[in-house]
């Protein structure tokens, strides 16, 4: 499915380091409008802005979440595979183009089901040497996954859902896999789009989830080499690990590059299922 997430992603990116460029009709409180072209920049609120992303962020996902419950309670009926199951899986599947694909997994962690069709190739594969199977195999509760190299072959986050029969009887599990840069990057450009404040996400590992500077996102804010040398940004990210909202202040190069400037940083959390990814409103200078 990289030909058709990958694309996606880097316009939904690109959204992002053009901020400002257009408008936004019908923004709302949450989502204050976002000026027209050539209009100054607005200085936002750092906590008001960050609402609107982590309120975004946990609506979406909310969403997503319920469509695979669905997805999940039908199969409980229909059964893992076949065509009420592909029905299924392939709604699932067209929820957002953050969403790459859609499958179904039975007691044993092998694929027996997916969709769109163009990952039947996956179908038979045993994922039960992956982490986030293991646990829902073992534990029978909803999960969203950290980043990980899924089989499809690109970087991505599952949400996963038990299948349960009527009699109660444990049948398999529900796969959905999504990008988590992606999401971040329509939710945070929405918010921050017009005004002066930039935004990154990581995950309480420090893997960086998203960040305007593309560059960033993949990197490891506790653990990369290219980070060493900050130390402000180091001690700050590990209290991100730790704390779910805070402030605090680090110096690091402009976004978009240039020299090392100071920048304020306010974040929350947003996720599901015990999962929290960190988000960072920035105001710089």
């Amino acid at each position: 499915m990289v030909s058709r997430l990958l694309p996606c992603l880097l316009l939904a990116l690109a959204a992002v380091l053009a901020a400002g460029c257009a408008s936004l009709p019908g923004s709302t409180p949450g989502n204050p409008a976002v000026p027209t072209t050539g209009a100054p920049l607005v200085d936002a609120d750092p906590a008001t802005v960050l609402a609107a992303i982590v309120g975004d962020v946990n609506t979406t996902l909310a969403e997503m979440d319920a469509n695979v419950a669905t997805a999940a309670a039908e199969m409980g009926r229909a059964g893992l595979s076949g065509p009420d199951a592909n029905a299924s899986l392939e709604r699932v599947a067209a929820f957002s183009p953050h969403v790459a694909d859609a499958i179904s997994i039975d007691p044993t962690g092998r694929v027996v089901a997916a969709m769109p069709v163009e990952y039947s190739r996956i179908i038979g594969t045993s994922l039960a040497n992956q982490t986030h199977v293991q646990e829902v195999l073992k534990d029978r509760r909803p999960l969203v996954s950290p980043v990980f190299t899924a089989t499809e072959g690109f970087d991505a986050a599952v949400l996963q859902h038990p299948v349960s029969g009527a009699d109660g009887s444990f049948m398999g599990i529900v796969s959905v896999v999504f990008d988590p840069s992606m999401l971040l990057a329509d939710r945070i450009d929405r918010s921050v789009s017009g005004t002066t404040l930039t935004a990154w996400a990581m995950q309480t590992d420090g893997r960086v989830l998203f960040d305007p500077d593309l560059d960033e996102i993949g990197k490891n804010v506790l653990t990369d080499p290219s980070y060493a040398s900050h130390t402000e940004l180091l001690a700050l990210a590990r209290r991100m690990a730790t704390e779910p909202s805070g402030s605090g202040t680090y110096s690091f190069n402009a976004t978009g590059g240039g020299p090392v400037v100071t920048k304020q940083a306010t974040w929350g959390t947003a996720g599901i299922h015990e999962t929290g990814w960190r988000v960072v409103v920035v105001r710089e200078g």
